[in-house]
């Protein structure tokens, strides 16, 4: 790329945060903005586009399937977004992404005339990436969520085995423990839990709709043994007590297999890596005394 095209590079993208800045005043002065109030903090890549969402939104909603909204809304709940990111609003930053893609790899091709393969080839892959970017982002934010959901979830249910042993129901002992737990999707998805039961939802709905929103098979076997022992008069705090077993030896066994693990992904690095450095710091004096002594003059000729 030649020097001069970074100019109308940068000048295209302080006109592209110009023309953001320019829609996101007229939706504001015009009322079309709703309150903003109820949401979390919206991811960065959510915040880039906003304006251009919000414009289009509207418009958009009226032709998206119902059942595919229902499922976009459960991920994002899986992911703690279901409070910054509306299920339509995902769907219109894909294709504003998407629209960018082409819009940049037009003006790469046409307008900055650089018809290099290996520019052409890399704003075409731009294209795709994005449209599936924010499939992307969302399916790891799910991982990383529940990933660190099931690591404070065994500790969870010690602080509440604890809480009912010292006298406390069951009921009191969920608030205690929610109370003392660090910040984390634990807290938040307990914390869901309890304001949901304050507002007249029975706690058995409570916590199937939070074993929905997280879909984890040991959140599913939790809310399942409590419910059951409620409804069969069981003890509760035997059933957490067993469900804070099985969550411990869950946890060591998955640690146990990811240290079984870590020797097969070494094997990679160590091939590709390691035993060519080791094969060149080898053969490099072999191959050093063979040329002074004329050996590899027969090679050469």
């Amino acid at each position: 790329m030649q020097t001069n095209a970074y100019i109308p590079i940068t000048m295209a993208f302080l006109s592209l945060i110009f023309f953001f800045l320019i829609i996101e005043y007229y939706i504001k002065n015009k009322g079309q903005s709703e309150d903003q109030s109820w949401r979390d903090k919206s991811p960065r890549m959510f915040r880039l586009v906003r304006p251009l969402v919000n414009l289009f939104t509207k418009k958009v909603t009226e032709s998206i399937d119902k059942h595919k909204l229902a499922v976009l809304k459960d991920r994002l709940s899986s992911a703690g977004m279901s409070y910054a990111i509306r299920p339509e609003e995902f769907i219109v930053t894909k294709r504003v992404f998407l629209a960018l893609g082409i819009t940049l790899f037009i003006y790469v091709y046409f307008m900055l005339e650089l018809v290099s393969p290996m520019v052409i080839t890399v704003a075409a892959v731009i294209v795709p990436i994005g449209f599936f970017y924010p499939d992307i982002w969302l399916r790891d934010k799910i991982k990383l969520r529940q990933h660190n959901f099931s690591k404070m979830f065994p500790f969870f249910l010690d602080l509440l085995v604890l809480s009912m042993r010292a006298g406390l129901n069951f009921a009191s002992a969920l608030d205690h423990s929610v109370e003392k737990m660090p910040p984390g999707p634990v807290k938040d998805e307990f914390t869901k839990v309890l304001r949901d039961t304050r507002t007249g939802l029975s706690r058995r709905e409570s916590l199937v709709t939070m074993s929905e929103r997280v879909q984890m098979p040991a959140v599913g076997n939790f809310v399942s043994a409590v419910n059951q022992a409620e409804e069969s008069g069981g003890e509760v705090g035997d059933v957490l007590s067993i469900q804070a077993q099985q969550r411990r030896t869950e946890r060591f066994l998955r640690a146990e297999k990811l240290a079984n693990q870590a020797p097969v992904k070494m094997l990679g690095p160590l091939i590709g890596l390691l035993f060519p450095i080791t094969f060149i710091i080898i053969m490099f004096p072999i191959f050093i005394k063979a040329r002074d002594s004329g050996t590899m003059d027969f090679f050469f000729k």
